[in-house]
């Protein structure tokens, strides 16, 4: 583990700067780590024996903007929580939009913590002001924290690291986070808040930071890690507020999210990570029903200190610079997960076999439980098509020009794993290739990617030869994950855009795309709140699924070449995009998560979508059934020959659970471990 750091003090920040502090760590250290050894308290490890998320984000307000409301969900079902908040989230110095005010660093770095107890007591418990018990913790990996406690509920902790990223405005140094995780800074000012157990402002290099975070990924051994977006999209149009250069994302987001999943990956036990888009959810439609609104909306007006409850804090007791009320109408009005498909359904030997990216493992479910099928490392994502299985491997480098994002296939038939590469090589552009689809029509097989310089990029490949190099097609920008689809050697793309979805068609080299102007039910153009997915009929149509948005109802669309028909499905609430599949007997299911997390199913007939006029979007009530857990991924579907429907899903515990119906029968309600 790295050695303790040495006390560091603002006297000396703003006489020598950063570079002249380091010879004073050095030749400090040892007398330092007796001094702050003997008095530093114990560790309390995490209480419950329900399974515990942990978060880690960047500011004390991410996990409220970006993870939320999947914290209130997997509350609700009882899991622990552990959120680590890296940065002090400092600012400028002012709680207040008066640029006049004086700053006071330390004080808003303790209104805006204070702020995040609020809200978790607040989802917890129903009572923003319940006691914290609060402590000054060492780790074995020599950095202080401050660890709280909710005391009437023990199982939720929030550990505060309060790195100074914005020192630079004292310093005129460059001090992000981003700088420390790239190397360009050797080390990070611990900011202790107003009131705090924290008292000494150390020096905390990036190799401490990384032991800081495997040392509580080993303490509280989370069944799942949620983080915000190591690969956050360009920015399309015009840079909005504190977008970084380049990315439609806060740059502290990005630095969190890569040493986060730096640590994750190197830890190797969660079963599930998760990354959520950040500032990127301005730039498309709301994706929260009301309900989730509310939760959302509920925790982020606590944090803001919004019901004027009593505070004897000079800097106050939240974040006074939100604006609001309720998650707002910009980047809060949305939650996105980052990569959407953890399970996956392949053929193997004639038969359907679930697979999953279990951390960051790729596995597949045999009589005898979860088989690992080798292969590299890859992100929480995977396509399937035929007998092969395609996903993503990463290394987040803090080299930016080093970054990798490479497409990789196994074969389940034969086990031989291949690297497909992809469309933009390295560093930046690697980064922007997105997620993953592919198809295989038996006699030619596809696999499809974003292109870094907008539209996307497909590999091909002939039955018995061999992949054809990237060949990029040209077309609008792709908002997410594309979904692709196959007949008769002619494919068929299809994705979400920024004002659009848009289709590819295909047959070899010789490829077009066009705008589908799907029917929305205002009488405009359909404009889906995230992914989009899609299924051929046996009648050569195509139903493309989706949420509408500032809703969580779903919209599906019935059609091909120009003319389309859509209904409108209303549900309440939930976040992914509906999985859908086309039965033998032209039945439909449907699959998502509802307002509550659960798994929400319907069955349909394709005739119920072939019966409004074209080029309109009709309502259809039709009943849900709701499973009996809380979905952390979005389900998987399919039926059998036989007409059966199967379903899987990820629970709060981290682990596959699974439910079925017989040919005909209700969808089921009830779910059972499936291994």
């Amino acid at each position: 583990m790295p050695a303790p750091r040495p006390p560091l003090r603002r006297r000396d920040l703003l006489v020598g700067g950063l570079a002249a502090l380091a010879v004073t760590a050095a030749a400090a250290e040892s007398a330092w780590s007796v001094r702050r050894a003997a008095g530093a308290a114990p560790f309390p490890g995490p209480s419950g024996d329900g399974p515990v998320h942990m978060q880690i984000a960047a500011h004390p307000d991410d996990c409220l903007y970006f993870i939320n409301p999947r914290i209130a969900r997997v509350l609700d079902e009882g899991a622990g929580i552990c959120t680590v908040v890296l940065t002090a989230g400092e600012a400028d110095g002012r709680n207040t939009w008066n640029r006049a005010a004086p700053a006071d660093y330390n004080g808003y770095a303790a209104a805006r913590e204070h702020g995040l107890r609020r809200a978790y007591a607040h989802m917890a418990l129903g009572d923003p002001d319940a006691v914290w018990d609060r402590y000054p913790a060492r780790l074995d990996s020599g950095q202080d924290v401050e660890l709280c406690v909710l005391r009437d509920r023990p199982e939720i902790h929030l550990v505060f690291c309060c790195l100074w990223t914005n020192l630079g405005r004292l310093t005129g140094g460059f001090t992000r986070l981003l700088a420390l995780w790239e190397g360009r800074l050797g080390a990070s000012v611990v900011l202790p808040p107003a009131d705090s157990p924290l008292r000494d402002e150390a020096a905390v290099d990036r190799a401490t930071v990384q032991a800081t975070l495997l040392e509580l990924l080993d303490r509280y051994r989370p069944v799942a890690v949620n983080t915000l977006d190591p690969d956050p999209d360009p920015v399309v149009g015009d840079k909005l507020g504190a977008e970084q250069s380049g990315y439609s994302d806060h740059i502290d987001h990005t630095a969190a999210a890569l040493f986060a999943w730096e640590a994750a990956a190197a830890w190797g036990r969660a079963a599930a990570i998760e990354s959520w888009r950040g500032y990127y959810n301005r730039r498309w439609p709301g994706n929260l029903g009301r309900a989730d609104l509310d939760t959302k909306g509920d925790a982020i007006d606590v944090y803001a200190w919004t019901d004027g409850a009593g505070c004897d804090h000079p800097a106050g007791c939240g974040d006074r610079l939100i604006s609001g009320p309720g998650a707002g109408t910009t980047y809060g009005h949305a939650s996105h997960a980052r990569y959407s498909t953890a399970l996956a359904l392949a053929a193997a030997d004639g038969h359907l076999v679930p697979a999953a990216v279990r951390g960051t493992r790729l596995q597949t479910l045999g009589d005898t439980g979860w088989s690992d099928l080798g292969g590299p490392d890859t992100l929480p994502h995977l396509a399937a098509a035929g007998s092969s299985l395609f996903a993503v491997s990463a290394a987040h480098t803090h080299d930016p020009a080093a970054h990798v994002r490479d497409v990789h296939s196994v074969d389940l038939d034969t086990g031989l794993w291949q690297s497909l590469g992809n469309p933009g090589g390295h560093g930046a552009p690697a980064r922007a290739i997105g997620q993953v689809t592919a198809t295989d029509d038996g006699s030619t097989a596809l696999v499809c990617v974003r292109h870094p310089d907008g539209g996307l990029a497909v590999r091909t490949r002939p039955e018995g030869g061999e992949w054809r190099p990237w060949e990029r097609l040209t077309g609008p920008y792709v908002h997410e994950a594309p979904a692709a689809l196959a007949a008769n050697g002619a494919f068929t793309i299809v994705a979400a855009t920024p004002d659009n979805v848009a289709a590819w068609e295909g047959a070899g080299a010789d490829w077009s795309h066009r705008d589908l102007d799907l029917p929305g039910r205002s009488g405009q153009t359909h404009l889906p709140a995230g992914a989009v997915t899609a299924a051929a009929t046996p009648d050569g149509h195509l139903v493309i699924a989706s949420r509408a948005a500032e809703s969580g109802d779903v919209v599906l669309h019935y059609g091909s070449g120009t003319t389309w028909k859509g209904a409108l499905v209303p549900l309440e609430g939930g976040l992914f995009a509906p999985a859908i599949a086309v039965g033998p007997d032209g039945a439909l299911a449907v699959a998502c998560d509802d307002g509550t997390g659960a798994p929400a199913v319907l069955v349909l007939d394709l005739a119920d979508l072939d019966a409004p006029e074209a080029g309109t979007c009709a309502l259809l009530s039709l009943p849900w059934s709701r499973g009996d857990l809380t979905a952390i991924k979005r389900p998987a579907v399919a039926f059998g020959a036989d007409g059966a429907l199967r379903l899987w899903a990820v629970a709060a515990s981290g682990e596959v659970w699974t439910a079925w119906a017989g040919p005909g029968e209700a969808p089921p309600t009830g779910w059972t471990p499936a291994a």
